[in-house]
């Protein structure tokens, strides 16, 4: 009902449908019915949260997913982009927050909290913290050949971060991180940020 109230006091004009369960919205989603996106709470009743994914993603492959939830951790986040959802997005965020990861997921953009090397639980495999700063895996030969500065973007990418947060945290333009991110995701041979994440993260990307 909060996300209800939300959405309609961006839009007046938005129109929701609810579910209470996994049944209710694969009905909801296979039913003909255009949706832009679906919000799912990773904390319904007895439900496994990927196997809840999954049977969503299944119903409507088109439809971008985004994960709202009071609950979750950093492993969690990182598998739902894996199995295929487009961002997650803790309950908590700020309504500023909140208001971008929606407008970036319905642009077609992938949303990770801004936040994500904070949330709770174990690192993934791969990931190693120092020095409040992520190492990446040297035992991908793509990633130990990338040049020092292109290590320092993709590491920003595997935090969520936007090519104007990159910007202004290593103090080079837009122009140039975007030329960077285009040069990183040819040198790793990968589609889009959300597999170089991954593979930052030392995860694979999910068929």
């Amino acid at each position: 009902m909060g996300l209800a109230q939300f959405l309609s006091s961006l839009d007046p004009a938005t129109e929701t449908v609810e579910a209470a369960n996994v049944e209710d919205a694969v009905r909801a989603a296979s039913d003909g019915k255009r949706f832009d996106l679906c919000l799912l709470d990773f904390q319904m009743p007895g439900q496994e949260p990927i196997a809840v994914l999954r049977a969503i993603r299944e119903a409507a492959p088109k439809i971008p997913i985004l994960i709202v939830t009071a609950g979750g951790s950093r492993r969690l986040a990182l598998e739902a982009v894996e199995k295929g959802a487009s961002g997650f997005v803790p309950t908590s965020s700020t309504p500023e927050e909140m208001t971008r990861a929606l407008q970036r997921v319905c642009e077609g953009d992938i949303w990770l909290p801004a936040g994500l090397r904070d949330m709770p639980t174990e690192v993934p495999r791969g990931l190693a913290e120092q020095a409040g700063g992520y190492s990446l895996p040297e035992s991908n030969p793509a990633i130990s050949g990338l040049t020092p500065r292109q290590r320092q973007v993709l590491e920003l990418i595997a935090t969520g971060k936007r090519n104007v947060d990159i910007a202004e945290i290593l103090e080079i333009s837009p122009r140039t991180v975007q030329i960077h991110v285009s040069t990183i995701l040819k040198l790793l041979k990968v589609s889009n940020r959300t597999e170089a994440a991954l593979l930052a993260l030392g995860r694979e990307a999910a068929d």
